[in-house]
């Protein structure tokens, strides 16, 4: 019997950078990224209590379980409750949830009576929910 290729699914707003990348295939032996649908990426990205909070998120676990096996890993980042309800509901399905560690420096420019201040996030690693 063959065994699955480990898969990993993008659930988060942003590009991976090239060190992620390295580090999902080294690291987590990953040998195939995905992201959502549109669809579903819209639903993630742009949540809101008002319309359709518990179905949308159904319908983003329906796709996980749909295309993913046991011990793909997912990148979950987001809102607090998508991600809190979705990290949960990935351990219960024997799936692995991680997210990035990152480092943020500030730089602040001063110019006049304003101030800038301009963030950067650098990735450290990923780390497992638990």
């Amino acid at each position: 019997m063959k065994k699955k290729e480990k898969k990993v699914l993008l659930v988060f707003s942003h590009q991976l950078t090239e060190n992620q990348k390295k580090e999902l295939v080294e690291e987590y032996k990953v040998k195939e990224i995905k992201n959502l649908p549109e669809e579903l990426q819209n639903m993630w990205s742009n949540v809101s209590i008002k319309k359709n909070y518990k179905e949308n998120l159904e319908k983003i676990k329906k796709f996980i379980k749909e295309n993913f096996n046991k011990d793909d890993i997912i990148l979950i980042q987001g809102n607090w409750g998508y991600t809190y309800n979705l990290v949960k509901w990935s351990i219960e399905n024997e799936l692995i949830p991680v997210y990035s560690y990152t480092e943020r420096n500030v730089e602040e420019i001063k110019e006049g009576e304003i101030v800038k201040k301009i963030s950067y996030f650098e990735h450290v690693k990923f780390v497992k929910y638990e």
